[in-house]
């Protein structure tokens, strides 16, 4: 029986509608559509970065062999004193070691990169560098630190005035003890034996650095 009320008629008529709609159908239910295909992808793994190196440990130098002149001595640190001549101007002066080889502690440590200055008697208290004047290119020293040794090879042995030079040529030869940007190895003393009128400058550098060129 049909709802008397046009408008509740029509509702139920369309009720109806949808519901021959959705189960009239004789072939039954709808297929499901099939799966998607899964996705073809290629995962490329970022390599691990290298460890690092860790650089050496800088250490001061203890020790100082040089075979040729037979010498195999102690390092030990220096600095400088204040002093006033008689003029009465202040200026700074090195210590120098006795009995062995002074390391300028502003020069560079063993194991960092720049200019690794000594410097030592020729004729006094031990005389440790008396015999610096017999080196020649070539020669093989060894710096100890720590237990670490660090090879150099002779290079370059100059002799340059001091006592009676002027200034500008005194500037010259402290640049030798000064900072380089390249590694090397420097030993200073007074020259000749029986004077001090002149310096002897020894430079060496890295016999590793020397076999890669």
């Amino acid at each position: 029986m049909l709802p008397s009320n046009s408008y509740a008629r029509l509702l139920w008529l369309f009720g109806l509608g949808l519901l021959v709609t959705g189960c009239g159908r004789t072939s039954g239910a709808v297929a499901a559509p099939p799966p998607p295909t899964p996705l073809s992808m290629t995962v490329r793994l970022a390599p691990l970065p290298s460890p690092t190196a860790t650089a050496p440990v800088a250490e001061l130098p203890d020790r100082l062999v040089i075979p040729s002149i037979k010498l195999d001595i102690p390092v030990v640190e220096l600095g400088w004193s204040t002093k006033r001549n008689d003029a009465g101007s202040i200026f700074s002066e090195w210590e120098v070691a006795e009995f062995a080889a002074g390391w300028h502690k502003n020069s560079a440590r063993l194991g960092e990169p720049g200019n690794v200055v000594m410097s030592g008697h020729n004729n006094i208290l031990g005389a440790v560098f008396r015999e610096l004047d017999q080196l020649r290119r070539g020669d093989a020293v060894t710096v100890e630190a720590g237990g670490r040794t660090v090879d150099y090879v002779v290079h370059d042995v100059l002799i340059v005035p001091e006592k009676y030079a002027t200034l500008d040529q005194r500037k010259q030869n402290a640049a030798w003890i000064g900072a380089f940007d390249d590694d090397r190895l420097t030993l200073v003393s007074c020259w000749p034996r029986d004077d001090n009128t002149h310096r002897i400058i020894v430079v060496a550098f890295p016999a590793e650095s020397l076999a890669q060129q």
